[in-house]
């Protein structure tokens, strides 16, 4: 083989290398994203692939390539992904380390092919050189092709274990980057040793440490299998921290609906009470007119109508639970300068506790996004209706047109981020436990964003599996 030759193959090969490090990048970028943009990440992603491409031919060191797309994403990150700069962040050094491990690992194989081949050579012969570059040729190729496997086979399992965390904090950027910066590191002390220039002479690493060539591949196995488990672990905490909060999200709506009951209960035993007293108040006015005191009587009844105005309510559902919680909301709406109606009348189809845990969270955070506009222009309207046998929960409310939507899912998530994730809280877990309730009564949430509108639709099925709703 000549020279022409090897410098073609060994052109081809770097330029497949490239894309191999551009597609394998992708694959990583869409594992940790779950927002995607759709046309606007597809161009991107073309752009990145041409610039790896177009930079490969030019003059210039390997870094230089790795550096420019470095910026280019961390800038396309920054400008569409500003509140998840953290995930593009560990992107990068996920792929840096994945990168490095798989061309130690390949090393140690071209090493270990070119020395059993170059052995066999006879620097004699007059086809010495051709013979080197045919080495070097098969070497190259053999490089390439492990790099490849052991890059898209840690891809792929990197792609499994990375389930698109909706939310990564700097702290979790870090702790699961230790050992992204550890493999990286590794592979550039590795290369920068591997051949060292001493006065006229170069000291070979692996000439003088041979064990190395095995060495070294097991360290960077080791390295990947303990970055996995980082991951693994850090999946299973998150999962169990999730379904902690939502345990704890539920007990409160369990004792939020117990002190409803007890509010109902109340209401309705003051109506009775003045209802049982309303004889004894005409008999009182009846004597206060039969002495003529008539100022009396004037401040008698202003008394009394006090009294009524504090137990009317504006919206009568046919249920003490849903008016205590629809008017509760309504005057903490109308407290907050937010227009609130509500046309809703409870047949009894679905157990009141289950509907008033629905009503609650679903107001609770239409109230919350209008808290958040200016005074005069929010609005919230809720309605229920009945259609065949289902029954249909509509809540519509103006909020700030912000709602990111985690892919996969009809849910907004949230876009409050606690500074301790171990604190349990209800931040996003509101919608969840709404779905979770109507997927009880053979039914689902369905949201639409219009605008600045939110819309949400819960349908209930009637009848449906009380078994488990008691």
């Amino acid at each position: 083989m000549s020279q022409s030759q090897f410098e073609m193959i060994n052109n081809i090969l770097d330029i497949w290398k490239i894309a191999i490090q551009a597609i394998m990048f992708l694959v990583l970028w869409t594992a940790v994203f779950s927002v995607r943009k759709g046309k606007k990440d597809g161009i991107a992603a073309v752009l990145i692939i041409f610039v790896n491409v177009g930079i490969g031919f030019l003059p210039c060191a390997a870094w230089v390539r790795y550096v420019v797309s470095a910026f280019a994403v961390l800038g396309y990150g920054a400008v569409h992904y500003k509140k998840q700069i953290g995930k593009a962040v560990f992107v990068m050094l996920v792929f840096y380390n994945l990168h490095s491990l798989s061309f130690l690992i390949a090393n140690s194989i071209y090493m270990e092919v070119t020395n059993a081949m170059m052995k066999e050579l006879d620097a004699l012969q007059e086809n010495y050189m051709q013979q080197v570059y045919h080495c070097m040729a098969v070497g190259q190729t053999a490089f390439d092709f492990f790099y490849t496997a052991l890059f898209v086979t840690m891809t792929v399992i990197f792609h499994r274990l990375i389930k698109g965390e909706t939310v990564m904090a700097w702290q979790d950027v870090i702790l699961l980057s230790v050992l992204n910066f550890v493999g990286s590191m590794t592979t550039k002390i590795i290369i920068e040793l591997s051949t060292v220039k001493i006065d006229d002479s170069f000291f070979i690493l692996f000439d003088e440490k041979p064990d190395l060539l095995w060495k070294m591949p097991l360290i960077a196995v080791l390295i990947f299998m303990g970055e996995a488990a980082l991951i693994y672990f850090w999946q299973r905490y998150r999962t169990l921290l999730a379904e902690r909060q939502k345990h704890f999200v539920e007990e409160q709506q369990v004792k939020a609906m117990k002190k409803r009951l007890e509010e109902a209960e109340n209401f309705y035993g003051s109506i009775r009470k003045v209802r049982h007293e309303m004889k004894n108040h005409m008999a009182n006015i009846k004597g206060l007119a039969e002495t003529g005191q008539y100022g009396e009587i004037e401040e008698y009844v202003q008394r009394m109508d006090e009294t009524m105005q504090a137990l009317e309510y504006k919206y009568v559902t046919g249920n003490a639970v849903t008016d205590v919680i629809i008017n509760d909301k309504w005057r903490r709406a109308e407290k907050a300068g937010i227009r609130f109606d509500a046309d809703f009348r409870y047949g009894g189809e679905i157990p009141v506790f289950d509907l008033g845990i629905i009503l609650n969270n679903l107001l609770d955070n239409a109230i919350e996004a209008c808290e958040k506009l200016e005074p005069g222009k929010a609005f919230i309207r809720l309605s229920l209706k009945r259609k065949k046998q289902f029954l249909l929960l509509e809540v519509e409310n103006s909020f700030d047109g912000n709602v990111p939507v985690q892919e996969g899912g009809s849910l907004p998530i949230t876009t409050k981020q606690n500074v301790l994730p171990d604190i349990v809280t209800e931040h996003g877990i509101g919608l969840e436990n709404v779905r979770d309730m109507a997927q009880r009564y053979l039914g689902g949430v369905k949201i639409k964003v219009k605008g600045d509108v939110f819309h949400v639709t819960v349908m209930l099925q009637q009848g449906g599996d009380e078994s488990k709703v008691d």
